[in-house]
């Protein structure tokens, strides 16, 4: 696993029992993550559920972790995990997914996953993974740390990429930005390397969700600036 942020201030103490609730609507698979867990010997007191609709009726406070079974390539299941965060809010979420990209892994962090772990690798990351996210910290694949981080690009590359995102050829972009082929390759590889990625298609994915993501920061941002600024003007 690999840790993609520092421990936050509100770690909770070492040794302390965890209160982890195993959401997974396949009684095989709630087997496999309790078992996954207490074989590592993780001080946790464990609940399961079938329904994650079952999570809202609970208690949860930020000293709970949820576990859940879901696929981070399926458009409906990252949607419900956005839902479930928005709802939840102090509870972290480890999702536990088929093996995917680090577009999917990429996705489900946005959507509110703390940490993700790959079906295949249960049970010797899980314990690790929800320690970590314990701690204050979010996890994924080590492999795809790199396609999974916000890499930072030059204004070049942001604009070949926005280009790709758009369909067009090396050569439409050439033309567009009028320079050589040999260049928008040049930048293109940049991008590959920064992202982790070695296709147009995987490279257009996360250049738009990363687009995507920073409206949606900028626009809460403005949002929460207006707010201040109307209490400022009416107080």
């Amino acid at each position: 696993m690999a840790v993609l942020s520092e421990p936050s201030n509100g770690a909770r103490p070492h040794g302390a029992d965890l209160a982890v609730i195993v959401c997974a609507d396949s009684a095989a698979m709630r087997r496999r993550i309790s078992y996954a867990l207490s074989e590592h010997e993780l001080n946790a007191n464990l609940s399961e559920l079938d329904d994650p609709e079952l999570l809202g009726k609970l208690e949860l406070d930020d000293e709970s972790i949820v576990v859940l079974a879901c696929d981070v390539d399926q458009p409906r299941e990252m949607a419900a995990l956005r839902r479930l965060h928005r709802e939840l809010r102090e509870p972290a979420i480890v999702a536990i997914s088929p093996r995917s990209t680090g577009t999917g892994v990429r996705r489900a962090l946005d959507a509110g996953a703390d940490g993700v772990v790959f079906d295949s690798e249960l049970e010797s990351t899980l314990a690790v993974a929800v320690r970590a996210v314990a701690s204050g910290q979010s996890v994924v694949p080590r492999k795809l740390r790199a396609s999974v981080e916000r890499p930072a690009f030059s204004h070049r590359e942001r604009q070949v990429l926005s280009f790709v995102s758009r369909g067009f050829t090396n050569a439409q972009i050439a033309e567009q930005l009028f320079l050589s082929e040999s260049t928008i390759k040049s930048h293109l590889s940049s991008a590959f390397a920064k992202f982790g990625v070695r296709s147009r298609k995987e490279a257009a994915a996360l250049f738009l969700e990363l687009e995507q993501t920073a409206s949606a920061l900028n626009s809460g941002a403005e949002t929460a600036f207006a707010t201040h600024a109307m209490k400022g003007a009416t107080s």
